[in-house]
């Protein structure tokens, strides 16, 4: 299940993001608010950094660093971040 605004990587390599599309039926008035999810390539900009982030990922996880990539749209980047550790279960 997707969720809209989550990163993708399809079956071709290529990296999209899934986005909420209202759909409109012609000649139906009462046809509702009718929306689809529909995942959409990214540019080929994005799909380079999305490449070289997942490559520095994966090699983060390997030496057993916990990371996550964030697609910061206003910044036209991404961003490498520590994973929040786990909350630690409270001792009594």
């Amino acid at each position: 299940m997707a969720y809209d605004g989550e990163l993708v990587k399809m079956q071709n390599g290529r990296w999209a993001r899934f986005q909420r599309c209202q759909v409109f039926r012609p000649g139906v008035e009462d046809a509702g608010e009718t929306m689809m999810l529909i995942a959409v390539e990214l540019e080929e900009r994005y799909q380079r950094l999305l490449d070289e982030a997942a490559d520095s990922l994966a090699q983060y996880r390997f030496q057993g660093v916990p990371v996550q990539v964030r697609l910061d749209p206003e910044a036209q980047g991404i961003t490498l971040q520590p994973e929040a550790p786990a909350a630690a279960p409270a001792v009594h």
